[in-house]
């Protein structure tokens, strides 16, 4: 194989896949004019860094849900730590680089990048794993799928990379989908090829136009469905690689996924829209402080609110913190649950109207 060679990857835009892109330029739209306070997006922000670990390494077998992650986070980095919540941190920091990369246009996505991704992901693991190192070996992927020789990798990953940062009229949506399912069928390290994969994915969508703020979550869509997702990634490649597999199947499965994900955000979106209106309205209105909504708007939207919470969210100290919440609670705004330094605070179903869902019918991802 030439080191020049560009992968060209082999597809047919069919009306399905023609129909989704369609509906993500919509919801695309949406989310990138509508307004947000910036602290309030730092919030969904974290969020969603959760939820694509938790999403990447529950594909993977680990169990952690997202509580048991968000802890993790507000414990450091440092310690020891059993084998899933290794990987979970190691797939925070995985997308913290994700999300730093995203804003570098200047930082190629190239064979470098990939493999660090891969070292993040991975770290921790054997020296015999070589994270970010291209594997020395054959190795096995979804299914019985064989992937390429050894030997034949690093050129396969140059001129996939080639490909990657070549201008051409290929949707954003559908090359983040194909830089997808290209790395999982060059398989081109020892293990982490399918986080690595998934991660790539989100970085080419943030490098795009269909980057959605950074508040979409593929992962945790992915996760969800891991049955269907493995079946579409086996249906694509077949038995052996080729580089003339057809991604059509993948695409329309692939496209179908982030469309459901982007439809949710939307409505997460008009919730929070109606939330904060709600918000000023009941509690703005009678004299009620910015941070007290804020407080009000995180309890709301996790469910429940710390003192160490609202000390984050506000700024303010731990008397001022304690007789804020003390407050909200003789007001009947929130309830509280639990001893002084442990209580737990959630809010008043009676003081606020029922959420509003998004339509059940745009939940399924499989029709």
């Amino acid at each position: 194989m030439m080191n020049d060679s560009i992968f060209t990857p082999q597809f047919t835009l069919t009306p399905e896949i023609s129909s989704r892109l369609k509906d993500l330029e919509r919801q695309r739209w949406f989310i990138d004019n509508r307004l947000l306070i910036p602290k309030h997006e730092g919030w969904m922000l974290r969020e969603v860094q959760v939820k694509r670990a938790v999403g990447t390494t529950r594909i993977e077998g680990a169990t952690l849900d997202e509580k048991a992650v968000g802890e993790l986070v507000g414990r450091g980095f440092g310690g020891r730590y059993t084998e899933d919540q290794q990987a979970n941190i190691n797939a925070l920091e995985a997308y913290e680089f994700i999300d730093y990369l995203s804003d570098q246009q200047d930082i190629p996505i190239d064979e470098l990048v990939i493999r660090e991704l891969n070292r993040k992901f991975m770290h921790g693991s054997s020296d015999a794993l070589t994270p970010g190192v291209y594997r020395k070996g054959q190795n096995t992927t979804v299914g019985s799928f064989s992937p390429p020789d050894q030997g034949d990798v690093p050129d396969l990953m140059r001129s996939f990379v080639l490909w990657l940062r070549e201008e051409d009229d290929i949707d954003p949506v559908l090359k983040a989908g194909i830089a997808h399912i290209h790395l999982v069928a060059l398989h081109p390290f020892w293990d982490g090829n399918g986080r690595t994969a998934r991660g790539l994915s989100t970085l080419v969508l943030q490098r795009s136009l269909y980057g959605f703020r950074k508040l979409i979550s593929l992962e945790s869509r992915l996760s969800g469905v891991s049955d269907f997702y493995f079946t579409a990634i086996e249906r694509a490649l077949g038995a052996r690689f080729t580089l003339e597999y057809d991604a059509t199947s993948w695409l329309e499965f692939f496209t179908q996924a982030l469309n459901v994900e982007a439809e949710i955000l939307v409505g997460g979106f008009i919730e929070w829209h109606r939330m904060m209106d709600e918000c000023r309205r009941n509690f703005g209105e009678k004299g009620w402080l910015s941070r007290h909504l804020d407080g009000i708007a995180f309890a709301l939207r996790t469910g429940q609110i710390t003192r160490s919470d609202y000390m984050k969210i506000s700024g303010v100290s731990q008397a001022t913190a304690s007789r804020d919440l003390l407050a909200m609670v003789e007001a009947e705004i929130l309830l509280a649950e639990g001893k002084t330094r442990t209580r737990i605070y959630g809010p008043n179903p009676t003081k606020f109207s029922p959420k509003q869902q998004v339509p059940a019918e745009q939940l399924p991802l499989i029709p």
